[in-house]
């Protein structure tokens, strides 16, 4: 017991309190005290109970021993040490891709860069514990990720990376490249970080390893990945074709094992040429993961005895049941039922920040429900590809951008002419409105590429308005004119393509009508050879067949104009590395 103390002392000053709280608590004497200011001193010994006082004193004694045996095991009383096991956060590893146009080389199937990619994804993987970065450098070195323990998140932009992405071109520069990653170890506190260098070549020797000097020197090993094959391969240019040396001779990339062997040597690690088994990294990988002596520490702690003080409390707890006093202890510390925050949102943000919330994790038909703000509803109902009910939500809404997006509602229902006048009344506001010319041109392209519709069949004029659309809103819509649309009838049931209409003036009276068409239809049949309405059914059917052909090949034709988009998925990572250049440059703070 020598070596007894208190490991949170500061608890002590709870007595104060506790002590404060008891020594009201006697002066009341019981429930009788707040009766001897209210009553003569006369009356007040008769109307007491005889010996009431003195049994209204042992709750109070049972109420100071449970709140000091309560102060001294929240004070932490300890006399005894127990060794635990400290665990280290694992291994810091830096991965270093080269970008370099060499990388483009085809002698690593299906390229050297591609392979490259490969096995960062296996390193990836591999990350148990410890946190990883990525640095891409050609010219000079860019930042992909800072050190994270989610591999998953530098997994994703692994693919996106390409010569092209760079901002600066040049030599490669692989002495800049490890400093780079020595300073990104050494401002997240790492002691003993690894470097992983995925390249094919050492454009400057001795600077290299001059960094790699430096590497070691200030605890971390570096270890290279080389992707080649001795002998090298043609090198490729960005625009297509090989590049050639000034008398025409094809170039080829340069791979340099044994340089970049000197340099994994002077680093402290390993040299790897890459394997398709896998078998390089898990060695790369299981020379980054530490000894157990290394991992596991044993440290010795004070064992903390409080919690076995209050298992003298329990007797104490169970006599204040006998009063109820722990009625209000039990309902203070019973677990409440689990907080579900989604019914909540209303408390913290407004709808159309619930509706933002909901666009940006994909929930386009959530956030339309959410937002109040037309123009945002429009937008969402437009990605959950409900074009009708976002142009609905554009009623009335005024401004440029609400009129170019009612141009895009209008294109995805096939309106190509309401469209291209919605997209010219936004240019006629902002002649500098790229995004409306742009459409506007794959608009006009659509509608010079849809062939002009059939006209001048009989009864068409019966269904057509002033405008020269049916029904005033389906011209210029291709999923209209096919045959089982909503709200439309097959041509051979509509009454207009029958042919009724007698030339002799009769058809007035139904019987003389229907015996017309019986004789229309006997000599059909003699001169069809006895085909009758069977072969006019069939032309019928035929007509049909083409109609829906046509309608889906407009359909086709549109689709393919309106999503003509230029998709750059590295376009982040080129701005990003564009910016870090230019810190670097000093032309941004």
């Amino acid at each position: 017991m020598a070596d007894f103390h208190l490991l949170r002392p500061w608890w002590l000053l709870a007595l104060i309190p506790l002590l404060a709280v008891l020594v009201a608590a006697a002066r009341t004497r019981g429930g009788a005290g707040r009766w001897r200011a209210l009553v003569d001193p006369e009356l007040f010994e008769a109307l007491l109970v005889p010996g009431h006082g003195a049994t209204r004193r042992w709750p109070l004694a049972l109420v100071a021993l449970g709140g000091v045996l309560l102060v001294l095991a929240l004070s932490g009383p300890t006399w005894q040490r127990a060794p635990q096991p400290l665990l280290d956060g694992g291994v810091s590893r830096v991965l270093l891709l080269d970008l370099s146009p060499s990388m483009g080389a085809a002698d690593l199937a299906p390229s050297r860069l591609a392979r490259a990619r490969f096995e960062l994804l296996d390193l990836l993987r591999g990350q148990r514990d410890g946190a990883v970065a990525l640095i891409a450098f050609g010219a000079a070195p860019f930042l992909v990720s800072p050190l994270t323990t989610d591999a998953r998140t530098i997994a994703a932009q692994v693919p996106l990376l390409e010569p092209g992405l760079l901002p600066v071109e040049g030599a490669r520069r692989t002495d800049l490249a490890l400093a780079e990653a020595g300073d990104l170890l050494d401002r997240a506190g790492a002691r003993h970080g690894e470097v992983v260098l995925l390249t094919d070549a050492l454009d400057g020797p001795a600077a290299a390893l001059a960094a790699a000097r430096a590497l070691r020197a200030a605890g971390h090993r570096l270890s290279v990945l080389a992707l080649g094959r001795p002998g090298g391969a043609p090198l490729p240019l960005a625009e297509g074709g090989l590049a050639t040396d000034a008398e025409g001779a094809v170039r080829l990339a340069p791979f340099t094992p044994e340089a970049l062997r000197s340099l994994a040597r002077v680093g402290g690690g390993r040299y790897l040429e890459a394997r398709a088994d896998g078998r390089d990294t898990e060695r790369l990988l299981a020379l980054g993961d530490p000894s157990p002596g290394e991992h596991e520490q044993l440290v010795a702690r004070w064992r903390d005895q409080g919690p076995w003080l209050l298992l003298a409390l329990l007797p104490l707890a169970a006599l204040a049941f006998r009063r109820g006093w722990l009625l209000l202890v039990v309902v203070l510390v019973w677990p409440a039922p689990p907080a579900h925050a989604d019914g909540w949102d209303w408390l913290w943000w407004r709808p159309d920040q619930q509706g933002a919330r909901a666009l940006a994790a994909g929930d386009a038909a959530g956030a339309a429900e959410h937002f109040r703000d037309p123009a945002w509803r429009a937008t969402a109902l437009q990605r959950a590809g409900d074009p009708a009910a976002a142009l609905e939500a554009l009623a009335g809404v005024p401004g440029v951008e609400a009129e170019y997006n009612r141009g895009n509602a209008l294109a995805r229902l096939g309106r190509l002419d309401e469209a291209a006048a919605a997209y010219r009344r936004v240019l006629e506001t902002d002649p500098d409105h790229a995004d409306a010319r742009h459409n506007l041109e794959l608009v006009e392209t659509a509608r010079a590429q849809t062939p002009p519709e059939d006209a001048g069949e009989p009864g068409d004029d019966d269904d057509t308005g002033d405008d020269g659309s049916t029904d005033g809103e389906r011209s210029g819509d291709p999923s209209d004119e096919a045959p089982g649309a909503p709200g439309d009838e097959p041509p051979a049931s509509r009454p207009d393509d029958s042919p009724s209409t007698r030339d002799d003036g009769v058809g007035d009276d139904p019987e003389s009508e229907s015996e017309s068409e019986s004789e229309s239809e006997s000599e059909s049949g003699a001169e069809d050879g006895g085909t009758g309405r069977g072969a006019e059914t069939e032309a019928a059917g035929a007509r049909e067949a083409a109609d829906a052909d046509l309608g889906d090949e407009r359909a086709r034709a549109l689709d393919a104009q309106l999503r003509r988009v230029p998709d750059d998925p590295g376009g982040l990572l080129r701005e990003r590395f564009l910016l870090q250049h230019l810190r670097r440059e000093g032309r941004l703070p």
